[in-house]
């Protein structure tokens, strides 16, 4: 049971219209836009690690239905026997099938690279191996290139707010990798009950792009300098998108980004569905500060790492439920 210190709360809510990626840097009204919600997406992420993100238009109401609605591409997978889902492994962590396991309501299969149609048809042709589901392929490639879309946006606004130059930023997207989390939260048949659906953590990705059916869940650990176990449990507007930091951006920008803490608690009696978009560097990229980030007032802060190792030293069976991995990992000791 979770018995923290739960309010309402809220995070910082930032509308993403009239955003056009190509007029940064001009001076027309579209790059007035661009450098004011590129600073309070810094603001945002500086303080809280996370925020919800609103971009009308970005995913018609009939493609989120057809995903995340009832009888939609998510719950048909995941009511998919154990024994099918469990074909969906990885030789490495995470990226695979998660679930079955007692005393906890969470199930959770992975799409490697889904912004590839032939990477999305693989993994359908595993869940159904004698029709394949193109309704299912064509809802998920979809749905994950638009979200792609928005994270990418954030994520240029992160990097050009550190001093980032054009090839910098150019040159990260192209060693960028991209997983698709689709997830069950099981109901715990009372509003009074507080599940534990998925545990308290910090993600090891650039960012974690979050929708869902219309079931909040979600909580996430005050922002930073905040009290620790106060947690605030925001409700996602229809149609908007849960953003987190991940550790890796609080490795490039040298702490600037806070990665926050954040679970799943479920209550009453509706199962949860969500998407997660993560970004990430590809396995062999070594992250390291930007060196925008990096003067006299914010010394280097943690050495630099290839993000493959980083990884599997968070998945080791001692590391699961610690929840400062990156300081564990790469943090630099500070003479005194």
């Amino acid at each position: 049971m979770a018995s923290d210190n739960i309010h309402g709360g809220s995070i910082p809510r930032i509308d993403f219209a009239g955003i056009d990626p190509a007029a940064a840097g001009s001076t027309s009204d579209a790059a007035a836009r661009w450098a004011a919600v590129r600073a309070a997406v810094m603001d945002a992420l500086c303080e809280h690690g996370c925020f919800e993100a609103v971009m009308d238009g970005l995913i018609a109401p009939e493609l989120t239905a057809a995903v995340l609605g009832a009888g939609g591409a998510l719950e048909a997978l995941l009511s998919l026997p154990v024994s099918t889902k469990a074909r969906n492994t990885s030789e490495k962590p995470y990226r695979g099938y998660v679930g079955n396991i007692p005393g906890l309501p969470y199930e959770s299969l992975a799409i490697v690279d889904p912004l590839s149609p032939d990477a999305v048809r693989t993994f359908a042709d595993l869940m159904w191996p004698d029709t394949g589901n193109a309704s299912f392929c064509e809802s998920m490639h979809a749905y994950a290139e638009s979200v792609a879309v928005l994270e990418a946006v954030i994520r240029r606004m992160v990097l050009e707010s550190v001093g980032a130059t054009a090839e910098y930023i150019e040159e990260q997207a192209k060693g960028t990798a991209f997983k698709l989390r689709l997830t069950e939260y099981a109901a715990p048949g009372s509003a009074e009950a507080r599940v534990v659906g998925l545990p308290a953590h910090r993600d090891t990705s650039f960012l974690a792009v979050l929708t869902q059916n219309d079931l909040d869940g979600v909580e996430v650990e005050c922002c930073r300098g905040g009290e620790a176990g106060a947690w605030a449990r925001p409700a996602l507007s229809p149609g908007g998108f849960l953003v987190f930091a991940g550790d890796t951006f609080t490795a490039l920008t040298n702490g600037r980004v806070f990665n926050p803490l954040h679970r799943v608690v479920m209550t009453g009696d509706k199962t949860r569905y969500s998407s997660i978009l993560f970004s990430s560097p590809k396995d062999d990229v070594v992250v390291r500060a930007i060196d925008g980030a990096v003067d006299a007032e914010h010394p280097a802060a943690y050495k630099p790492f290839e993000y493959g190792e980083y990884v599997v030293f968070c998945y080791k069976p001692e590391m699961l439920r610690h929840t400062k991995k990156l300081e564990a990992f790469a943090a630099l000791q500070v003479d005194a």
